[in-house]
């Protein structure tokens, strides 16, 4: 009797255990399908993007801010972003951009609008800058 009790009872607790890890893995596999799904609609609002545009990007803490599009790679986006006095450049990994929707001009304040003319003035000056001295090394004596 003690070893059918005893039987029964490992039995219990190896079908709860096992059921747990079925459970943990379940929400653990939930969470990375969200995760891929949010990050393939990240992806997918970016391929409609090039340098330049402005848009409105949310991080996954809930922060929310206007931005003109500098680069677009595989895992981060560097944007341009105004703190507070100040235009910043900032890379941020795709996996902490929670949405990212393209911003109208029409609806955007002066100070997105002062942020896209600094963002295109300064990729002016710098193709610029590249361009001189480009020039000028090809035309140092050597």
């Amino acid at each position: 009797m003690k070893r059918v009790l005893a039987v029964v009872l490992i039995a219990a607790l190896a079908t709860v255990a096992l059921g747990s890890d079925h459970t943990v893995s379940a929400s653990q596999s939930g969470d990375q399908n969200r995760a891929e799904r949010q990050r393939a609609d990240v992806v997918k609002a970016l391929a409609g993007m090039q340098r330049g545009t402005t848009a409105t990007l949310e991080r996954k803490d809930g922060k929310k801010f206007d931005v003109v599009i500098e680069e677009i790679t595989a895992d981060n986006v560097t944007v341009l972003r105004q703190i507070g006095d100040k235009v910043a450049s900032d890379t941020i990994p795709i996996s902490d951009i929670a949405r990212i929707k393209d911003k109208s001009l029409k609806k955007m304040g002066t100070a997105s609008k002062v942020l896209i003319v600094t963002a295109v003035t300064i990729g002016v000056l710098f193709v610029a800058a590249m361009a001189a001295c480009s020039v000028s090394a090809a035309n140092a004596p050597g």
